[in-house]
């Protein structure tokens, strides 16, 4: 029987428990939903080389996006078209920021997948 490959994703044994992958193998939207399901608080670093967005939970909930320029719903819904990067998930109490959030994580990414549908079709009209 041949032994299965495992997926790059690393448990970093740290003082704060942290959880590596690629975006390639973990896409995004799956992080999300773990860490919403699973009631995490931390700051997920999607890296993309020199460029990287940040997202803030608290106990499952998002609350805070940054991507360069970009802030909040905005933030995320770029951030989730990136297809090839890396992500590190610290598990610890994130830096006090505003609330830049405010629908629940579930409304806000089927909102965000309806968006991304509609805007889909328009393309192909």
């Amino acid at each position: 029987m041949e032994a299965q490959q495992l997926e790059p994703l690393t448990v970093v044994p740290t003082r704060d428990v942290s959880l590596v992958g690629t975006l390639e193998t973990w896409p995004l939207v799956d992080i999300i939903l773990w860490a919403n399901q699973s009631h995490r608080t931390g700051m997920l670093r999607v890296g993309l080389g020199l460029n990287a967005g940040v997202l803030f939970f608290r106990d499952g909930d998002l609350y805070r996006a940054e991507w360069g320029n970009l802030v909040g719903e905005q933030a995320v819904l770029a951030l989730l078209s990136v297809r090839a990067g890396s992500f590190s998930l610290m598990q610890r109490e994130p830096p006090l920021a505003a609330t830049n959030i405010r629908r629940p994580t579930a409304e806000l990414l089927l909102q965000l997948a309806v968006s991304q549908d509609e805007h889909s079709r328009a393309g192909d009209a």
